[in-house]
């Protein structure tokens, strides 16, 4: 990854943390975040990793931030100051599962 794309990844997961925070009304008893960001090295597209808490809310919480998607989308665009802002993709954290079932294992 070159320095430009990892600056523009960082900088999308923040401005996507943001208005998560602001604007998004997470499922009940969820919190939700975006942990990590991968830029395309074109910078027209960009997968964004869902951190979602707790596992049993992954579902809903997932389709709610694709159904609020393109408010997402939206207000990156307006905040960034970019010629092209990478569109978006979501896509589930797998570590936090794998680390789930780690810390499952060991309490028993």
């Amino acid at each position: 990854m070159s320095r430009r794309t990892e600056q523009v990844a960082e900088l999308l997961r923040q401005e996507i943390n943001q208005v998560l925070v602001k604007d998004f009304e997470a499922p009940l008893g969820s919190l939700i975040g975006v942990s990590e960001v991968e830029v395309a090295p074109d910078l027209k597209h960009a997968t964004a990793y869902l951190s979602i808490i707790p596992s049993n809310k992954i579902g809903s919480g997932l389709q709610a931030v694709e159904k609020f998607s393109g408010h997402i989308q939206k207000k990156i665009n307006q905040n960034l100051k970019m010629r092209s802002v990478p569109k978006i993709h979501w896509q589930l954290d797998q570590r936090d599962l794998k680390y789930k079932i780690i810390e499952d294992a060991i309490k028993d």
